[in-house]
């Protein structure tokens, strides 16, 4: 009997008991009536872990990880979350065979379906074609070996401009999924369509599964395009692809970061080539793009450190300074490896082999370390007033990182203040007074890009959004109650709209429940993970989960809470109209406001 995606999820974590999964990788002793065990995910000398067979969860209450069997799994064995049902599918002996997909997951498997035999076209093109000789010479020329072109899955499409058009057109493949997913687009003039790839290099950019979701391309210094063209061009953003979340070569760097403890970030896709060719393993790209804090997410999922490699001439401000911003935010170790001036890694790599790569690694520095030194050095820096503005500089970078109410966060600051005061010789009252200024006066700024931390009382917010107050509490226990009773989530679709929901974290759960109970879905949790591919949002929506369940008349609650969300929207409607009417010159619309004031109740003046 065939069975849906939500069907499995509940079987899987019915068939996997929290406590029997666990105790799989871990010895756990009865405890009054939960277990408890040395927590797998940081350093525990006492057990400080607790399983919970009742409510089939855990908890670290030194570290703060939080979850159900899945989030287990997940972190565990570095996998995300379809990854993990699979893995328990198999333990429980569940088949996979008989899924039936949503309508959503076919389109998805169809674009997955389709790139991969776009990157088939391109490899084809590369390896076999005429009209790629000029391509394959370039990559003779790069240094890069056939058996490392293959592995990566180098491809190459013509200059022609509807080459894989045509090819589409043979293979009965629908234009319109190569649009979506950003391969071709439709001329502005006339019927038809056009490759947005033409005369590049084409590099495939996998998932950590090993799926190709988009393609780097690069243009070819011979092209008739070169001079006007980008020198590289990435696939827009799709259903599949995202380049400020996407790490270039990360499905086959992941397992070699986990066994050095450490994934290196260079810049260009031939630099990771190069670096696997030669033997170093654990070096990503990004897309173009500043490392940012869901990359650095990424990338802690299979290593504890993170080395930001920079060029010797391109170690400037920016990026020297979003790494430390990112060390001070996040719960990671971040440094920053420097190489010999004029050289990037895959020069250096080609010209010299991989040990001065490597030592250049092993002599990598935190981030803050690598700031300090670069600020003390500066020649600017001499003198008293020089001075301050080093310590100015730097502590204005602490102030833009996302702050954090967990012990691990505050800790992690603590340390950075205590090392600057003794680096600088200055006591450590005056930094945080100093820094107390500065993030007063960064307040209302924009973010860099990143997530908040999670705390008990905020939720993670989506990159390259503004910094938010902690969500409201009505907004906060709307999402309680929700998570702890699906069924209620029918009462709050007839009464509120998702963007009555100030925050952006929980106005994107909110949005993913409204989104399932449309389908006809179960609201839940489970559910959501579908939906929603950001695992510390997931953590956060169970530990909400718990704390609804500790209200027994979730119903009443449901009713309070939609009963402030209408005064609140009262509030404001009578706000913004006692904001008009201040600035209404028109007596006639002066007279009008006032009337529909009144209407609302009490009209109050300023």
């Amino acid at each position: 009997m065939a069975i849906d995606w939500e069907t499995l999820t509940k079987q899987v974590k019915e068939a996997n008991d929290i406590v029997d999964v666990i105790g799989g990788y871990l010895t756990l002793h009865p405890n009054g009536g939960k277990f408890k065990g040395l927590c797998p995910f940081h350093d525990d000398h006492r057990p400080s872990m607790v399983v919970d067979p009742q409510w089939q969860n855990f908890r670290c209450w030194a570290c703060g990880k939080f979850g159900d069997v899945f989030t287990f799994i997940q972190e565990r064995e570095r996998v995300d979350f379809r990854e993990a049902r699979e893995l328990l599918a198999r333990r429980a002996g569940i088949s996979l065979e008989k899924i039936v997909d949503s309508p959503q997951n076919r389109s998805r498997a169809y674009m997955l379906d389709v790139m991969r035999w776009a990157d088939e076209q391109y490899q084809r093109c590369l390896h076999e074609l005429q009209l790629a000789e000029t391509a394959r010479r370039y990559v003779a020329e790069r240094h890069l070996e056939p058996e490392t072109v293959r592995r990566f899955g180098l491809g190459f499409s013509p200059l022609s401009g509807d080459w894989l058009v045509q090819e589409a057109a043979k293979a009965k493949i629908v234009p319109d999924v190569l649009e979506q997913v950003g391969l071709i687009a439709r001329r502005r003039e006339g019927p038809g369509y056009f490759d947005r790839f033409r005369d590049r290099l084409m590099f495939p950019i996998r998932n950590v599964r090993g799926q190709t979701v988009g393609f780097g391309g690069r243009i070819l210094p011979s092209s008739p395009f070169s001079s006007r063209a980008p020198k590289y061009y990435n696939s827009a953003d799709t259903p599949l692809f995202s380049k400020s979340e996407q790490l270039y070569g990360l499905d086959l760097a992941r397992q070699a970061g986990s066994t050095a403890g450490y994934l290196a970030v260079v810049e260009g896709y031939t630099d990771v080539m190069m670096a696997h060719q030669r033997g170093v393993a654990q070096v990503v790209a990004t897309l173009g793009t500043a490392l940012n804090a869901r990359h650095v997410q990424q990338l802690r999922r299979f290593a504890p450190r993170v080395v930001l490699v920079f060029d010797g001439d391109a170690a400037g401000a920016k990026g020297v300074d979003r790494a430390v911003e990112l060390f001070v935010g996040n719960d990671v170790d971040l440094a920053v490896a420097r190489l010999p001036d004029g050289l990037d890694p895959c020069d250096l790599l080609a010209q010299q082999g991989p040990e001065p790569f490597q030592q250049a690694l092993a002599g990598a520095v935190d981030a803050l370390h690598f700031k300090l030194d670069q600020v003390l050095n500066d020649p600017a820096a001499a003198g008293i007033e020089g001075r301050r503005r080093a310590v100015d500089e730097v502590l204005g970078l602490i102030a833009l990182a996302p702050d954090s109410a967990d012990q691990t966060g505050q800790l992690k600051r603590e340390l950075i203040v205590g090392r600057i005061a003794r680096r600088l010789g200055i006591q450590e009252v005056t930094l945080w007074a100093r820094l107390r200024e500065l993030r007063e006066r960064s307040k209302g700024r924009e973010s860099s890009p990143g997530t908040m931390p999670v705390t008990e009382g905020e939720t993670p917010q989506p990159a390259s959004s503004p910094r938010q107050a902690p969500a409201a509490p009505h907004e906060r226990e709307l999402l309680e109650v929700l998570l702890a009773e699906p069924g209620l989530v029918a009462t709050a679709v007839a009464e509120l709209r998702p963007d009555q929901v100030e925050h952006p974290g929980l106005r994107k759960l909110l949005e993913a429940l409204f989104a399932l109970h449309a389908a006809g879905q179960t609201p839940d949790v489970d559910r959501l993970r579908d939906l929603i591919d950001n695992p510390r949002l997931i953590e956060h929506a169970l530990r909400m989960q718990e704390k609804g369940r500790a209200e027994p008349d979730r119903s009443a609650w449901l009713s309070q809470l939609l009963a402030e969300f209408h005064r609140v929207r009262e509030l404001r409607r009578k706000q913004a109209l006692q904001d008009q009417l201040q600035a209404a010159a028109d007596h006639q619309a002066a007279v009008e406001l006032l009337r529909r004031l009144q209407d609302h109740g009490e009209v109050r003046f300023r």
